[in-house]
């Protein structure tokens, strides 16, 4: 839903960079070249990435209860 604010596998901050990755994606750039740009080398890291799904606009209108 939310990128994480630190990779899972590493610990490394990666949510600093989630904006910035999406807006160079949408201008149509190859998400691999992003990505080294942005400095995240590691798998894991670029695994959050990649496999993200952001749902978050989808489910902020429903309440809990």
């Amino acid at each position: 839903m939310i990128i994480p604010i630190r990779c899972y596998s590493c610990g490394k901050p990666i949510a600093q960079v989630w904006e910035k990755f999406v807006e160079q994606v949408k201008k149509g750039e190859d998400p691999k070249k992003v990505l080294d740009s942005l400095g995240l080398e590691r798998f894991c890291c670029r695994a959050q990435f990649l496999g993200h799904v952001d749902l978050i606009d989808d489910i902020a209108p429903f309440k809990k209860f």
